[in-house]
């Protein structure tokens, strides 16, 4: 549960909003806050002092501040609304320039873990509903505190002066107790959140798996199999469902009774006008929406708590890289890869000299791509190393890693759009890619896209892309999978050009005979034939 807050501060802290933009909101929704409750107060002090002072003139001070009241009250609450949206639109802004960084450190294996739906999207979706922090959470109860606190000063300085200082603090305690009774409720609602949000991700799994054996079991007479599987989770859902309604409803309770005994300060009240006592009562009642709005606050915040612990489930301490490149010699020293807990490659050791060309072949499944990865320091070795030049490839600073290395993908998943726009897009060019993609026999213009060109043309438009930066190592997988042999031909003469170490995974025997040397993959070991 201490985590769960704590990892509502880390979010609050990640936001790092500007100062004045803090102020700003939190002054905007004070004023607008304290102007409902001047305006509450007014209207019905109004009213007892008109029933004992006949005739307009007599409460036509009065009547002018509470219209003054009203007319500013909409302005003011839109200035508040603004002000908090735009410190949130600021919190949003850093948090997914913190997910960018994030989620750019990920390895291929874990964007597989992640694989059940569009990670991207729902972690954009989870910092939009961070937004709730500032907008729901911050802002409102730092604003509500303060004008409880007002409100006890005013009632503490009703005339006759000196008098109503008992009431006030009474009041004052009674609030005080209200706020930590509401935080410490709060608290354990997030742990009751916490538990209904793995029951329900847990039984949206089971009816999943269960969905895809249903036929299978129907025709066997064991739907009671997948039945009681099913109502395990159920119950276990509508326990924790149960649970949270009873916590919330908790909450109500003690909102009512703090409630009640703001109300019941009231037996301290000094012997004073009609009006002052009714001003004190609707200080007093305004005790209710205050904690109401309290409560809000607080809801808020755990609803958007399972946001806070997606996201930070993508985090982890990015390693320094610092070396800097020393050359395009590629060497495998007893290298180790697992993947779902089967070991791909074992004891590799593999030496690759500048400019040579390499073809890594094998049967389908057998690890080929998953090693290729490892080559590109985007699946991790469980043993040995992997160096360039003679720099671990894991201490070779990022920005040279990706301008020195080229990795094209069997299914190369590039962004929509122009072509040319894609080919180019984040890269510096060293290279006419124009040029590069006519050489591969793809006519493109300003208006052709990405997403209308064939398997094949995408791949060759990957493989253009991967050459804009004139890599000295370039890892690919597949390349010439679905193309003719005219086409292939036009693809090994333009990475001939390049002069760079090229090691690609292939089956195409025309690639095979353009390499130097051809390393098989079997059974996990690398054999040069």
């Amino acid at each position: 549960m201490s985590e769960d807050v704590a990892r509502l501060k880390r979010w609050l802290i990640r936001a790092q909003p500007p100062r004045r933009d803090l102020a700003r909101a939190l002054c905007a929704g004070f004023i607008a806050t304290a102007t409902n409750l001047a305006l509450f107060a007014g209207a019905v002090a109004l009213l007892v002092d008109s029933a004992s002072r006949p005739g307009l003139r007599a409460v036509a001070l009065a009547l002018v501040v509470i219209e003054l009241f009203a007319f500013l009250r909409s302005p003011l609450r839109y200035a508040e609304r603004l002000a908090a949206h735009q410190l949130g639109f600021r919190a949003v802004s850093r948090w997914r320039r913190w997910l960018v960084l994030v989620v750019g450190q990920l390895d291929y294996s874990e964007w597989r873990r992640y694989a059940s739906g569009d990670l991207l999207e729902r972690a954009l979706s989870d910092t939009d509903e961070l937004q709730d922090l500032w907008l729901r959470f911050v802002i409102p109860f730092v604003d509500i505190v303060a004008v409880m606190i007002l409100g006890d000063v005013v009632v503490a300085l009703l005339p006759a002066n000196g008098s109503w200082w008992p009431f006030a603090v009474n009041l004052a305690a009674a609030q005080l107790i209200a706020v930590v009774a509401l935080c410490a409720l709060a608290r354990s609602e997030l742990q009751a959140d916490r538990t209904l949000r793995l029951a329900r991700g847990d039984y949206r799994a089971h009816l999943v798996e269960l969905s895809s054996a249903a036929p299978e079991l129907a025709l066997l007479g064991r739907r009671d199999v997948a039945e009681g599987r099913l109502n395990q989770v159920q119950l276990a859902l509508h326990a924790a469902e149960r649970d949270m309604v009873r916590r919330r409803r908790r909450t109500g309770f003690a909102l009512a009774v703090f409630s009640i005994l703001a109300l019941a300060a009231l037996a301290s009240h000094p012997s004073t006008s009609p009006v002052w006592l009714c001003v004190a009562a609707v200080i007093a009642w305004s005790t209710y929406d205050a904690l109401s709005g309290l409560r809000a606050a607080l809801r808020a915040a755990v609803d958007v708590s399972g946001g806070g612990e997606r996201l930070e489930a993508l985090a982890r301490t990015p390693h320094a890289r610092v070396a800097t490149w020393t050359g395009a010699t590629v060497r495998l020293e007893g290298v180790r890869i697992d993947e779902d807990d089967r070991t791909l490659v074992r004891n590799a050791t593999l030496v690759v000299a500048p400019g040579r060309h390499v073809a890594l072949v094998g049967e389908s499944g057998v690890g080929k791509s998953t090693l290729l990865r490892a080559l590109a320091n985007l699946d991790p070795v469980v043993e040995g190393r992997i160096t360039l030049g003679d720099v671990d490839l894991g201490e070779l600073r990022e920005d040279e890693l990706r301008r020195r290395v080229a990795y094209v993908a069997s299914e190369p998943g590039l962004t929509r759009g122009f072509a040319l726009d894609v080919v180019a897009l984040g890269r510096a060019t060293t290279r006419d890619p124009s040029s590069d993609l006519a050489s591969l026999g793809l006519r493109t213009d300003r208006t052709t896209r990405f997403e209308e060109l064939s398997r094949g043309e995408r791949a060759r438009v990957a493989i253009v892309r991967s050459l804009v930066t004139s890599p000295e190592v370039i890892l690919l997988d597949e390349p010439t999978a679905g193309l003719g042999h005219d086409e292939t031909r036009d693809v090994l003469t333009l990475l001939s050009s390049q002069r760079a170490t090229v090691i690609v995974a292939t089956h195409d025997d025309d690639v095979m005979a353009w390499c130097d040397l051809v390393v098989e993959l079997r059974d996990g070991e690398l054999i040069t034939r």
